[in-house]
Parts: C-alpha cells; structure tokens; sequence
C-alpha cells in the first residue's frame, strides 16, 4: 500500500490556505472511489472532509487536516499535567501582556500623553504582538501536527469500507476547533451515540495517549477498544480519564470523544509533546501511524 505519511508531508505539507485545502480535497478524493469522499461545509466556511457514510457509523475516525502558524513559543501538549498545563500556555501571553504594557506606558510618559490614550496603545502593541506571534507567520512543518493523525486516517479508510465506520477530517482545528465544534453542533442528535476517536500528534513519542470522554467510557465500543489494544514492543498504552486531563483537541467536542496522542515521557513532567506549531516539528515516526493503524483495525474486526 502506498505510503500515505509520506506523501502528504511532501506534497501537502501545509493546509493553510483555501487554495491549500482544496488541493488536498482533490487528492484525498483521488484515493477513494468515486462518490465516497465528500466536502461537508459548514457554517460557510469550515470545510470537513468526509470519508464514508456517518449515519449509519458506529465508530467515526477523525484528524483534522489544517496546519498552524508559526509561535515563537512551542506548543507544548502535557496531558497528565493539567494545572502545569495551564500555567505554561497562560505564561506566555501574560510575559507578553507585561512587556506591552511596558513599552505603552514608556511611550505614554514620553510623550505626556492621557491614561486613556496610553491604555488604548498598550492594548494595540498587545494585540498586534500577539497576533504576529501566533497567527502571521504560517508554519512549514506540520509532520507531526498533524500530517501524522491525516494520513492515520486516510490509512485506515484504505483498509476499511464497511457501513459501521466513517472518517472525518476537520477543518480549522487551528483556530478553536471549529470544524468539530460546527459539525457536533449541525449533527448533535445524529453523533450522540456514537464513538468518535480522534488522532492528533501521533507521530512523536512512543507513550501512546487516550484521553477518554465519560460518555465513551460507557460505551460498548470503548470496551471492545480497551480490550482489543494490546502494547507492543517499543510502544506503552495509557488510558486517562477526561477529567484531569490536558489535550485541546477535536475529540472534546463529541460526547463519545477519545483523544489519540503520542508522547515522551519527561523528567519533571509525566508525558509531553513538544515542538508543534514551530518549524521544528520535522519529527515524524512511521511506526507510529503504522502502529495505530494495526490496532484499529484490530478493533473494528471486533465490532459487531
């Protein structure tokens, strides 16, 4: 079978633009027969891709295929450490709230201007810093995040054509989970029931992550997928419970989600993921997806 890990990060390896997007649309469509890949848009603007039939799925395999801009600071993913979690990714903003603050008070007493002309500037130099260190700069490697959890996907829609089991590729997980969120949102009675499991960085570490919703934790499907994942040599498997747990992922917008990830393990951390949203993430292991890959399809021959 063709190695779809590697060809999408050398032809496809940034999904920015409409432009981008839809010349991946294409070659996804290309690998499928004909009728069985569709652009579902929603809200007008959030282009999911959809690999099979959702309706009649009892499982849905998700990534989203987007890519980020470049941060100045490394996205660090910690999903057993929440409050480091959290104090890390509010660090950053909060350095930079300072140093603007800085330089808008600087200039204000320079220039002997009003309070209210000073807080009006800080609140300009701020914003614009953050959007140019977050948001201008598109980045040019995205091995890991996500072309790792894409071509997961798109493996395993190779190897599966069966009614029980869709595939949905999510657009604009970059700017706050959008194509998720609208598609949980347009298909909330339909979704409710099933088991939606999400890849993302899944290519870097070989802690294999599942961060698991209540909702999934009671389903049949969980249990056969618990039961049917097995660890192998070179690969740990760690199931963690929604509640306490740190990952900003599609998955959390589904009842049923369960979130994928790969992860080292740290000396002052449990597990992290590091390098994403900078050009760095050049990391991508092969083994990893076809790992993954194995296991689901072990999983979906046990679905009944």
């Amino acid at each position: 079978m063709k190695n779809s890990f590697k060809e999408i990060c050398s032809l496809f390896p940034i999904r920015r633009t409409k432009e981008q997007k839809s010349a991946f649309f294409n070659y996804v469509s290309g690998e499928f027969e004909p009728n069985r890949v569709k652009k579902d848009i929603l809200e007008k603007e959030h282009e999911n891709i959809v690999i099979g039939d959702i309706e009649s799925a009892k499982v849905i395999f998700t990534a989203h295929y987007d890519t980020p801009a470049t941060s100045l600071v490394p996205n660090l993913m910690l999903p057993a450490n929440k409050i480091i979690n959290y104090l890390y990714h509010l660090g950053y903003p909060l350095i930079l709230a300072l140093l603007s603050l800085a330089v808008a008070f600087g200039i204000g007493r320079l220039l002997s201007l009003e309070l209210y002309y000073t807080v009006a500037l800080y609140l300009v130099i701020y914003f614009v810093a953050f959007f140019a260190a977050t948001r201008m700069v598109t980045n040019k490697n995205n091995v890991n995040d996500n072309s790792s959890g894409v071509a997961t996907v798109i493996s395993l829609a190779k190897q599966i054509n069966k009614r029980e089991v869709a595939f949905v590729l999510f657009d604009n997980e970059e700017k706050g989970l959008l194509g998720s969120k609208a598609m949980s949102k347009a298909y909330k009675d339909l979704l409710k029931d099933k088991t939606v499991i999400n890849f993302d960085c899944v290519a870097n570490g070989n802690e294999m992550i599942f961060i698991v919703k209540k909702g999934a934790e009671e389903s049949e499907e969980y249990a056969i997928l618990k039961n049917t994942l097995t660890a192998k040599e070179g690969f740990n498997l760690h199931f963690l419970p929604f509640k306490g747990s740190a990952s900003n992922s599609d998955y959390k917008n589904f009842e049923r989600g369960i979130g994928v990830m790969a992860c080292t393990k740290g000396k002052f951390v449990k597990f992290y993921t590091g390098k994403i949203h900078t050009n760095k993430d050049t990391v991508g292991r092969e083994e990893n997806v076809n790992y993954l890959v194995e296991q689901m399809l072990n999983f979906v021959s046990e679905l009944k």
